[in-house]
């Protein structure tokens, strides 16, 4: 079953961690960064209280919706995968029935003519085993048997080489259909893993950003150790750890007010 990757499950759950420290400590943060405002550009500020809860949303907000996309992206990847697994087993089910049959032409055409007879039809060696290899193996196997037929009875066997030949090209066509929905959907996981990969870093620019400004708008409002709780590091953005969430509760404002002045 396929999972989720490591590095990408990493990069949601950081984006969690900071999002829950920017909701929890919200009200607190825009009252110290209100009243800052207040004393530096006097009562009639227009950076209210109301305003920095506003932009704090925004922050979480987007970033919620950043690691949504990348999250959808992943989910896109694993689904494409899923169904990856039903087309390679009807590859390999289609190869190893050419196979057996390949193997089956080889044997009876050594019987009814010998190694001379191998080597007319292509026949000597190993039979090749890789699937593309295989099917091409089988149709060259199959013209020559056409262009060159026969139909020879040994102690009482008969060897048609028409019934073998039709037999290398029925095998050989379904093996190459499913080569080609195989390819296909090898095209489509490309896609989908491109398409993911991009999104990883949308995610790192809007997480980096949204982080980066946290920070300082924690620091602004006095509180520096729970900015020191959202800063990304550099093993956090590349999905290698976890940012380590915030504590949930804010100080009492009187011991962590905003520095001023």
């Amino acid at each position: 079953m396929a999972k989720k990757s490591r590095q990408v499950d990493n990069r949601i759950q950081s984006s969690g961690h900071v999002i829950n420290a920017a909701k929890t400590h919200a009200e607190h943060v825009a009252e110290n960064l209100a009243a800052r405002a207040s004393f530096v550009q006097g009562a009639n500020t227009k950076a209210t209280k109301e305003v920095f809860q506003i932009l704090l949303a925004f922050l979480t907000d987007t970033l919620g919706a950043s690691s949504q996309s990348l999250d959808q992206a992943e989910l896109r990847v694993l689904a494409e995968r899923a169904d990856d697994v039903g087309v390679r087993e009807a590859r390999d089910a289609a190869a190893a029935d050419l196979l057996r049959a390949a193997v089956r032409v080889k044997s009876m055409v050594s019987d009814a003519l010998g190694t001379a007879g191998l080597h007319t039809y292509g026949l000597a060696g190993e039979t090749p085993r890789a699937p593309r290899e295989l099917a091409s193996h089988a149709r060259s196997v199959s013209d020559l048997m056409t262009n060159k037929p026969f139909l020879v009875t040994v102690e009482g066997v008969t060897f048609d080489s028409a019934a073998m030949a039709a037999t290398l090209d029925t095998k050989a066509h379904t093996l190459a259909q499913a080569l080609a929905t195989m390819l296909r959907e090898e095209q489509e996981l490309a896609d989908q893993l491109g398409r993911r990969d991009s999104q990883v870093l949308g995610w790192i620019e809007d997480h980096q950003g949204i982080t980066d400004t946290l920070v300082g708008l924690f620091r602004l409002a006095g509180r520096k150790d729970l900015s020191e709780r959202v800063r990304p590091t550099t093993r956090a953005l590349a999905g290698e750890e976890i940012t380590p969430p915030a504590e949930t509760t804010s100080e009492d404002p009187s011991g962590g007010g905003p520095a001023q002045g």
